[in-house]
C-alpha cells in the first residue's frame, strides 16, 4: 500500500534507511508531540509497513510475506504442539474443515490414518490424504494462490456455505486484544468468516509469537470462536478476554 501523506512517507523512509525509529527523536526533529508520533506509527503498523516497539518501531518483515515452504519450518516444534493439543479435538466420523496454512498443515498429519472426512481449500493438505484409505478429501474449488498454497475466491466460499461442519479448524495471523482475530487478505478473512458460521465448532490454531501482533484485517472477534489451540499459558490479559468471552483454551 502506498504512502502519500508527507510525514508519514518521512518516517517510512527512515525505518527503510535505518530499520528502527525512535518516538521522542521523531517528535524532537518533526516539532510534534510524542502521542502525534505514536499515532502515526500505529498507522504505518496497520498497513503493514512496520512494528511497534517499545520507545518506537521497527521494519518486520511478516512471516506471512515468506514463501510457504520457509514459513511452515519456522517454530516447527511449536507448530507440532499445537497440533497435538488440537488432536483431542477430533473423533471418528467427524467431517472437518481445514484452511491453509503451516500450522494447520501440522494438525492435517496428525489426522493421517482417522476415519475422518476432510474439506480444505489447502493443497498441501488434501496431498497428505493422497493414499490414505481411511480419510475422504474434498478439495474445495477456487482460484489458485501459489503464495498460500491454497484456493481462494467466491467459489471457495460458496462450497464452504454448502456444508455444515463438525469442526472448522483454521490458522490466523495475529490475534490482538482489541481487534481480535486478524489476518493480511480480504479473501482469507471471508473463508474464515464463513466457515465459522458453517460448523458446530470453531477452532483457531495461534502460536505464541501471534498475540499481541496487529494485523491488517479484523477477520473475527475474540469471541466469535469456541476454542483457541496454542502452545503456551497467555499472557493475563488475553486468558481474562477469553475466560470472560466462554472461549475454551488449549496449550500443548
Amino acid at each position: 500500500m502506498s504512502i502519500t501523506e508527507p510525514r508519514l512517507q518521512l518516517i517510512l523512509t527512515e525505518l527503510q534507511r535505518d530499520g528502527r525509529v525512535s518516538v521522542n527523536e521523531l517528535a524532537s526533529r518533526l516539532g510534534i508531540s510524542t502521542e502525534t508520533v505514536r499515532r502515526d506509527l500505529r498507522d504505518l503498523e496497520m498497513r503493514g509497513h512496520a512494528r511497534r516497539v517499545y520507545g518506537g518501531a521497527v521494519i518486520d518483515q511478516k512471516k506471512d510475506d515468506q514463501p510457504f515452504d520457509e514459513r511452515a519450518r519456522v517454530g516447527m516444534r511449536e507448530k507440532a504442539r499445537i497440533a497435538t493439543a488440537a488432536l483431542a479435538l477430533v473423533e471418528d466420523g467427524m467431517t472437518v474443515f481445514i484452511d491453509t496454512g503451516t500450522t494447520t498443515l501440522a494438525f492435517a498429519r496428525q489426522l493421517v490414518g482417522r476415519r475422518i472426512t476432510i474439506h480444505t481449500n489447502s493443497i498441501g493438505i488434501a496431498t497428505l490424504f493422497a493414499d490414505d484409505p481411511q480419510s475422504q478429501v474434498t478439495v474445495l474449488g477456487g482460484e489458485m494462490k501459489p503464495h498460500y498454497r491454497g484456493l481462494f475466491g467466491h467459489r471457495t466460499v460458496a462450497a464452504v456455505r454448502e456444508h455444515v461442519y463438525d469442526l472448522a479448524v483454521m490458522g490466523i495471523v495475529t490475534v490482538h486484544r482489541e481487534h481480535g482475530f486478524m489476518d493480511l487478505g480480504q479473501e482469507e478473512a471471508v473463508l474464515r468468516r464463513a466457515a465459522v458460521e458453517q460448523t458446530r465448532r470453531s477452532v483457531i490454531l495461534a502460536d505464541s509469537s501471534k498475540f499481541g501482533r496487529l494485523g491488517t484485517i479484523r477477520t473475527l472477534g475474540l469471541g466469535d470462536v469456541d476454542t483457541l489451540v496454542t502452545n503456551a499459558p497467555l499472557a493475563s490479559d488475553f486468558a481474562d478476554a477469553f475466560r470472560h468471552l466462554n472461549v475454551d483454551v488449549l496449550h500443548a
